[in-house]
């Protein structure tokens, strides 16, 4: 006797695409079911990233183009550098007078306020004038009984 077993699988490039063909409807299948079950929001999420991932991938032919005629350009001229320079540098200069103007002021109203407040601490601590002593009652006279 022979111990061969004789089995209904066939063997070779046919069942391997058979398997592939089925796992891919098994999965098409289940992909159906889960987008039949999704309401509106959901939907409309999608469409949404889709839409944006759209816009990106035609727009990146575009932004491209932009950064290769910039390179191409190499940036801006050297007179172009030094005016931006010179125009920063004025800015500068110009922030740095408000700003010391600004802290003078607020020095000065500081100043102000801490002589207002010295001279009510002085006033406070001076030492208060005695007030007059009462006049003394007059001494009551016995009643003569």
């Amino acid at each position: 006797m022979t111990e061969d077993t004789y089995t209904d699988q066939q063997r070779g490039l046919t069942a391997k695409l058979r398997d592939l063909t089925g796992g891919v409807n098994d999965m098409v299948r289940a992909t159906m079911k889960e987008a039949m079950a999704w309401d509106a929001y959901k939907w409309t999420v999608l469409a949404l990233l889709t839409a944006t991932f759209l816009l990106v991938a035609l727009s990146y032919g575009g932004i491209r183009a932009e950064l290769a005629a910039l390179k191409q350009n190499g940036g801006t001229s050297a007179e172009g550098m030094a005016t931006i320079n010179a125009e920063i540098g004025k800015q500068m200069t110009d922030l740095k007078a408000g700003l010391m103007q600004t802290m003078s002021e607020m020095k000065s109203g500081l100043d102000g306020d801490m002589a207002k407040i010295s001279a009510r601490l002085d006033a406070r601590s001076q030492p208060k004038p005695a007030a007059p002593a009462p006049a003394p009652k007059p001494v009551a006279k016995p009643k003569p009984q």
